[in-house]
């Protein structure tokens, strides 16, 4: 065979490789290994290439050998790949493990060398090494530590302490997501991004604590809340920051108790359940909980204890949209702009503004929560929040809405007695205007007329949400003002 000819065949069966691959990562398949069988083809090149004075009668054998090596190592990975990685879509195809399955590479690759060495060579390895005691107890040495690398992949295989996808923590920052496992080491992605490669005799050898990708697994959160508030209201208090919170699992539920009495404050421990086992996903979702934990007890008057050995508080400083720094004259501003109340007279606004609060809200932190029954409506300050309602079949919590400041949510709750329709969650740290039903009363008793005012404003304020006909607007107002009338004016008339 010319050089030329052999030059075009391998540019060829190259090309036919080249072109293969492509297809296979068009098609979303496993890609047809490049590196054995393109070897295999530059040996052939090469070694068929050479001059009659190299390939002299004593090289010929070895130069076949070469070639005949070199195609059969092809051969076995090609076979492997259209066998086993090919057809791994299939359902029913048998897919042994990548351990086991480069473990029967390594033996028929040694077989294949053993008989081609014999038949092409003639050299009897098997024979070579049975009979020289001192090559046998070197070849052993040399490949004590391999060997145990080897058998402790098979144990690990056949043991399966652990699956590709899980999480390790094997101490001394050796922690991360295994990637693979081969025939001689382990690879695990660390948190931070570095690949990890531990030689598999060594973690066989280790103690191992292993979590599935998707937990769960329990955080403990400790934290001091002041000794007046009554671990029955602290214990409620914690476990509704946390089943708010979108990365808390529901199932286990959360669970917080008394853990311990300290000098100037009741240690609690909330205990949670989430997905992450990474000690990322712990800080984040400690450090989320414990903001949110700050803004719940703000709400409800209460500040985080300090030693009892201080002599008196420091005094607070009203930051940008403090709650503290917002007194009646701007809740009365605030309510002028409220679609519902800003048709009121000012004397009646005065009469709102002094029992209504404001109060924050932390990022991520529900303010009502869809089915609850709720007696307040909210006006947004500062901030914006989101608007989610669950959708069948699967009861998914999807976004609808985007609310900025002047919003207002939650009134038929309020003066309708309404479970809350849908889930408003803030986006970022929101400041919000609370009117409660009982701060409405003192104004609206005995007062029909401004009931009636009322029913109409809000009815018409739903009717343009909803785009609802003229009909069932005065329908709904109807049934809306007769429930107002019970609640707030004492009788039932129509």
């Amino acid at each position: 065979m010319s050089l030329l000819q052999r030059a075009l065949i391998t540019l060829a069966l190259g090309v036919a490789l080249l072109a293969l691959r492509f297809l296979c990562r068009r098609r979303g398949l496993a890609p047809v290994p490049l590196w054995l069988p393109g070897l295999a083809l530059a040996v052939w090149f090469v070694l068929g290439s050479l001059s009659p004075e190299l390939a002299t009668g004593e090289a010929r054998p070895w130069l076949r050998t070469a070639v005949v090596l070199a195609f059969s190592y092809a051969l076995l990975q090609l076979g492997v790949w259209a066998m086993f990685e090919l057809p791994a879509f299939l359902p029913w195809w048998p897919r042994p493990a990548k351990i086991l399955r480069d473990l029967g590479m390594l033996l028929i690759g040694t077989a294949i060398t053993v008989v081609v060495l014999q038949q092409q060579a003639r050299i009897n390895v098997v024979g070579l090494i049975t009979t020289s005691a001192v090559l046998t107890a070197v070849i052993g040495l040399a490949a004590q530590e391999t060997l145990k690398d080897l058998f402790a992949g098979i144990m690990l295989q056949v043991d399966s302490p652990f699956r590709e996808g899980d999480y390790l923590e094997l101490g001394e920052d050796r922690n991360g997501w295994v990637v693979s496992l081969t025939l001689m080491s382990t690879r695990l992605q660390h948190v931070h991004g570095a690949l990890i490669t531990l030689p598999n005799s060594r973690l066989w050898s280790s103690d191992i604590r292993r979590f599935g990708p998707h937990g769960p697994i329990a955080r403990e959160i400790h934290l001091d809340l002041e000794r007046s508030l009554p671990p029955e209201q602290a214990r409620d208090l914690l476990l509704r920051v946390a089943r708010q919170h979108p990365l808390v699992l529901p199932r286990p539920e959360p669970d917080a108790f008394v853990f311990a009495y300290s000098e100037h404050a009741i240690t609690y421990e909330l205990e949670v359940w989430q997905e992450d086992p990474t000690d990322v996903g712990f800080d984040i979702l400690r450090g989320q909980l414990l903001g949110q934990i700050w803004y719940a007890l703000e709400r409800i008057g209460r500040d985080l204890p300090y030693p009892v050995r201080e002599l008196r508080p420091l005094p607070r400083r009203a930051g940008p949209g403090d709650p503290a720094d917002i007194d009646a004259d701007d809740r009365l501003r605030l309510l002028r702009q409220n679609v519902i109340f800003g048709r009121l007279t000012p004397e009646q606004l005065e009469e709102i503004a002094p029992h209504t609060r404001c109060m924050r809200f932390a990022p991520g932190e529900s303010v009502v929560v869809e089915g609850d029954e709720g007696t307040a409506m909210f006006q947004l300050v500062q901030g914006r929040v989101e608007v989610l309602k669950h959708f069948e079949p699967d009861r998914s919590l999807r976004p609808v809405a985007e609310l900025g400041p002047g919003a207002v949510f939650g009134e038929m709750s309020v003066f309708n007695e309404e479970p809350r329709t849908a889930t408003v969650r803030a986006l970022g740290e929101c400041l919000l205007l609370e009117v409660e039903r009982d701060d409405l009363r003192p104004l609206l008793a005995g007062n029909p007329q401004l009931v009636e005012r009322l029913a109409v404003l809000i009815g018409e304020r739903r009717a343009q949400l909803t785009n609802m006909s003229t009909e069932v607007r005065e329908e709904q107002t109807n049934q809306l003002l007769r429930t107002m009338r019970r609640m707030f004016s004492g009788f039932t008339g129509a």
